[in-house]
């Protein structure tokens, strides 16, 4: 899933927001996790006051679906709003649903003027087992305690704008020594922003393990929950220096913002998988014994910190279409990045691309048009997945073809670099710089493979070169289903030397 480019502001940020002549809404959240007398935790209760809002309407939202979880609204119990004339009552009405699992909202409109301060309280039940496989947004207990996204359990008010948010926990519901962090900080917190940015959050509370102990290095911090079937403090040193090493080589955030990994390590499906929101990831994994030899799933960790600087590209029709770059790109420098940096081997990186190459002439969606695909949305990992497969051979292509017109002057790494700084600072980057950037370096035809290939399906071959001296292309036969499809794979060119493959 991509970074969202917003920044966390915190509390030194709220002051300024008072300086105006009119005072912020401000919107105050306290989180309690419960465990109603079970070792688990079974719900998060929430008491909200939102106050300093113009007007006298009233909006509250909670989705219905979120990228494949589903059942988040019908989930929130006791759902009460009051204010100095008492309750105030409540008409609910959803958006009408959306395919393959993306997004759509429940919205509780206030059915008579309020006067703020307004009082919301309500019970978030835990994700129950047994639901669909998908992205971990949905709050799960795990290991006495309980962690999610706030788009897993959050009812927020809508068109509030800039507000004072603060986020305090109440953790009496929990055992003695457990402790809470959300992306944006250890315990209770205030930041500026939107609502919205609450539920773009991770969120753990209960008797977590911590890398480091307290604080950060250089920035750098990781939580988790249950028991691992590795060592988790040694898996967040290893990702922490990776942080660090990616941060150098991609170079245009000045400086990295802080960074937070959570783990959880889940009793019951769905175990869900690994997806990034801003300056965090979450990590979901099975519990398992702990083997201290074991290495955790690495290239996890790489592909969700990458996302921190690949981004993502407005774009048209189906939601879900900018995939082929958020995903497509970030799988690419998954591959190539640590193998560059000596974090991960040549043999893996040949792996990875031979994923790649698999999940995409292995896939029945080989062919599917991006909006066809966005629109299958999460019921099937292999139709979901060819996007960050067919756009990772095919940047991998275009990086030949770059290093070829340049004669070795120039590669995909200069095309981008200009277009991150710029988007940094607020330049539009959408379909058409994208277009206007390949056809600039490599002429018309560019622009015409890019619209065949990567938005309307049509099957290609990448260049036999395409990763570099150190592998050359082959063809194969995949299985899909019954048939079999005719493809390409890359295998090792054993007289070159590991050097020339990290330098190329």
């Amino acid at each position: 899933m991509g970074r969202n480019s917003q920044r966390w502001l915190l509390a030194g940020a709220v002051s300024a927001i008072a300086l105006g002549a009119q005072a912020a809404p401000r919107l105050e959240t306290v989180l309690k996790p419960v465990r109603d007398g079970a070792a688990e935790v079974a719900a998060i209760e929430v008491k909200a006051q939102l106050t300093g809002v113009e007007g006298e309407a009233l909006v509250l939202s909670a989705p219905v679906t979120y990228a494949g979880v589903r059942g988040v609204a019908d989930r929130v119990q006791g759902l009460s709003v009051r204010d100095v004339k008492g309750v105030v009552p409540l008409s609910a009405v959803d958006d009408p649903a959306a395919p393959g699992g993306f997004p759509y909202f429940r919205h509780w409109t206030a059915q008579r003027p309020v006067s703020y301060p307004v009082t919301i309280t309500y019970r978030s039940v835990v994700q129950p087992a047994g639901a669909p496989q998908g992205p971990p947004f949905g709050i799960r207990p795990s290991g006495g305690g309980v962690s999610g996204a706030g788009a897993g359990f959050l009812v927020l008010p809508e068109q509030v704008g800039e507000a004072e948010l603060e986020v305090r926990w109440d953790l009496s519901g929990l055992a003695k020594g457990s402790s809470a962090v959300a992306s944006f900080g250890d315990g209770d917190v205030t930041l500026a922003g939107s609502p919205e940015k609450l539920r773009q959050a991770w969120y753990m509370a209960g008797p977590m393990g911590r890398y480091p102990t307290r604080g950060d290095i250089d920035g750098f911090s990781g939580t988790w929950l249950g028991q691992a079937p590795f060592d988790p403090a040694a898996e967040l040193e290893w990702s922490g220096k990776l942080y660090q090493q990616l941060d150098k080589d991609f170079g245009y955030l000045k400086p990295a913002p802080r960074y937070r990994v959570f783990m959880r390590f889940l009793d019951t499906p769905p175990v869900g998988g690994g997806t990034a929101l801003p300056n965090s990831f979450m990590l979901s994994r099975a519990s398992a014994p702990r083997d201290l030899a074991a290495k955790g799933p690495r290239t996890t960790f790489a592909h969700e910190m990458i996302h921190q600087w690949v981004g993502g590209v407005e774009s048209p029709g189906a939601v879900g279409i900018s995939s082929w770059f958020s995903e497509g790109l970030t799988t690419y420098y998954t591959a190539l990045a640590p193998m560059r940096a000596g974090f991960s081997s040549v043999e893996a990186y040949g792996e990875e691309i031979n994923a790649a190459a698999r999940g995409y002439w292995g896939s029945e969606a080989r062919d599917w048009s991006a909006e066809k695909i966005a629109k299958a949305g999460f019921g099937s990992e292999s139709i979901r997945h060819v996007p960050y497969n067919r756009s990772a051979l095919y940047f991998a292509d275009l990086d030949a073809k770059i290093r070829a017109k340049s004669g070795g002057k120039r590669k995909l790494d200069d095309l981008l670099a200009p277009m991150f700084v710029s988007r940094e600072q607020g330049v539009k980057f959408d379909h058409d710089a994208w277009k206007a950037m390949v056809g600039a370096e490599l002429g018309p035809e560019a622009v015409a493979t890019f619209e065949a290939v990567v938005l309307n399906g049509e099957m290609f071959t990448p260049e036999a070169g395409a990763f570099g001296p150190c592998f050359t292309r082959e063809a194969t036969t995949y299985k899909v289903g019954e048939a079999s499809v005719e493809g390409y794979r890359w295998t090792r060119a054993a007289s070159v030397p590991d050097a020339t493959c990290r330098a190329w």
